[in-house]
């Protein structure tokens, strides 16, 4: 039979989950039954099949005649391609299948415009280390398990020159005071500094001393940052009614509550933040870190990777890690 590459279908969901799974229990077979869940709860059957028809989605399987043997499960954010799984049934390893799978997942981003791919190799696995380098990755950074939980290896390889355009991402977070956009501003750079990423954080308080009105404007680049400020973002979050109309940003994710179609035409998405602290976790506190998960998702950083230990205070680990994956996976 010959090996077939090919892009996911419905039908095909279920299967090619299960051996997602099954992939993520031989790699982190040494890991807790709660920490695999959470890595399998990254790509439930009903997320994949939404994603399907996301021309930023790269959903891939091989298959021998009827049965699939490997799969891939990748996609595209601001230009680069993310590999964030694949695997490959272990009878049928040391075939070239995994090659021919990578070449397609490369072809697949090549086509998507993008300037770079990226993936995430554990030291322990030569296999996929030896393929990566192989396909022309190279090291970007080695990241200490007192980071992510968990020792893992940043590779990248370039496929095009880098558009201007993508050399920096500007985010703009607005909100009241209380709202704790200093910690999620703080906590989103400390996450990217950690991923590589060169970093800029302005804090903009409002003039009022109690309740007043603040800003974070946080640039990432993957270059050096020469100019720390911008006059138009990216990406904008906006956790406050008062602040909306003055966010000057491409795109707009606003607190449900905070949402005015008169005065807001670039929206990308209105989530009711506030509500969700409130039902979910009894406690407008928690509005900031539902907010952060919701960025991290959209922005494409792997949450899997990101050690909350070394991001929040003991006594609220459980409660804020808890309500970064909650907005992380939150689907309206």
């Amino acid at each position: 039979m010959k090996y077939e590459i090919k892009k996911l279908e419905e039908h095909e969901v279920k299967e090619a989950v299960e051996l997602f799974k099954a992939t993520v229990d031989e790699l982190h077979a040494n890991r807790s039954n709660v920490e695999r869940l959470h890595y399998k709860a990254t790509h439930p059957v009903k997320k994949v099949k939404e994603q399907l028809n996301d021309k930023e989605s790269v959903y891939l399987v091989g298959r021998l005649g009827k049965e699939i043997v490997s799969f891939m499960f990748a996609g595209v954010s601001d230009g680069i391609g993310n590999i964030h799984w694949y695997g490959v049934k272990p009878e049928y390893r040391k075939k070239g299948y995994a090659k021919k799978l990578m070449d397609e997942t490369i072809k697949q981003f090549t086509r998507k415009s993008c300037h770079k791919a990226r993936a995430f190799s554990y030291p322990k696995e030569k296999g996929a280390y030896k393929l990566y380098k192989s396909f022309d990755f190279e090291e970007k950074s080695f990241i200490d398990e007192q980071f992510f939980g968990i020792s893992i290896i940043l590779m990248e390889r370039t496929l095009a020159p880098v558009p201007v355009k993508k050399i920096a991402k500007k985010i703009v977070i607005a909100g009241e005071a209380g709202q704790g956009i200093k910690l999620m501003a703080h906590t989103l750079g400390n996450i990217l500094a950690k991923m590589g990423k060169e970093v800029s954080l302005n804090i903009v308080y409002g003039t009022a001393v109690r309740g007043g009105e603040i800003t974070a404007e946080l640039i990432y680049s993957d270059e050096k940052i020469d100019t720390p400020f911008f006059d138009k973002a990216d990406l904008g979050v906006c956790l406050s009614k008062s602040k909306k109309e003055q966010i000057n940003a491409r795109e707009l994710i606003v607190e449900e509550a905070a949402y005015d179609s008169d005065l807001l035409h670039h929206v990308q998405e209105k989530v009711p933040f506030a509500k969700i602290a409130m039902d979910e976790f009894h406690s407008p506190v928690f509005v900031n870190m539902i907010a952060l998960g919701r960025l991290l998702n959209i922005i494409g950083i792997k949450i899997e990777k990101v050690d909350f230990e070394s991001e929040f205070q003991s006594k609220f680990l459980e409660e804020n890690t808890r309500a970064v994956k909650y907005g992380y996976t939150y689907r309206d």
